[in-house]
């Protein structure tokens, strides 16, 4: 009795702050989405490891292999000066503010830098350590307006993002795997920067989907 009187009042407490929130009064200018021009990373990822050990050991390695694809793609994604707003077991997305006269070009050579790092470091490190993981990834660049706001809550986000360059970004990432797509503007921003970097965009078709390979060299 003990037990379901305290499950009830924690249902009841959870649903009065439930109410709360919904029925909180937010000032105007907080109500309405910022929207601002970004360029926007979108990776789609595929483990196509095998599970052969017991399942309590499965999780474990999983675990282990996830914290660090994270860890690796966060650290290149910020050092590129982008902001990682996604990340769950199958994609990731980032953002790089055109605020930033290189973020064109930040945004392509980070993607590119992301693969590199998943087959050279991730995926040979994971092996090396028995954990039998393999990531596969695709990556769709596109520039455009990118709208946020800020939720109220810590949990699951404090902010949400969305917009048509985020549709476009993950669409490219999802004719392929291996190699880079960017959009035309994106490409169009890349050759007006003064990158050190030799690159070439190679037109990529996908269906009725027109965009560009990134490649560098």
């Amino acid at each position: 009795m003990i037990h379901e009187d305290a499950v009830k009042a924690t249902y009841a407490t959870l649903m009065e702050q439930s109410r709360l929130i919904v029925e909180r009064k937010t000032p105007g200018p907080e109500r309405s989405p910022m929207e601002e021009l970004h360029a926007v990373l979108h990776m789609t990822v595929e483990n196509t490891g095998s599970r052969n050990r017991d399942e309590a050991t499965d999780l474990s390695l999983t675990q282990q292999g996830i914290i660090r694809f994270v860890s690796v793609v966060s650290q290149i994604v910020t050092g590129w000066g982008g902001k990682l707003i996604e990340a769950n077991h199958h994609s990731y997305t980032a953002i790089f503010p055109i605020s930033d006269p290189d973020a064109g070009s930040h945004s392509c050579i980070c993607g590119f830098q992301i693969l590199n790092a998943v087959a050279n470091v991730i995926n040979p490190s994971l092996k090396k350590e028995g954990i039998d993981m393999n990531f596969e990834c695709g990556i769709g660049i596109s520039m455009g307006e990118v709208y946020g706001f800020q939720t109220g809550l810590k949990l699951p986000a404090n902010s949400l993002y969305y917009g048509e360059a985020m549709v476009s970004a993950i669409e490219y990432a999802s004719m392929t795997t291996g190699v880079v797509i960017v959009d035309k503007v994106v490409k169009e921003r890349f050759e007006r920067e003064a990158s050190p970097f030799k690159v070439q965009f190679k037109p990529y078709r996908y269906h009725e989907w027109v965009g560009y390979q990134f490649i560098v060299g």
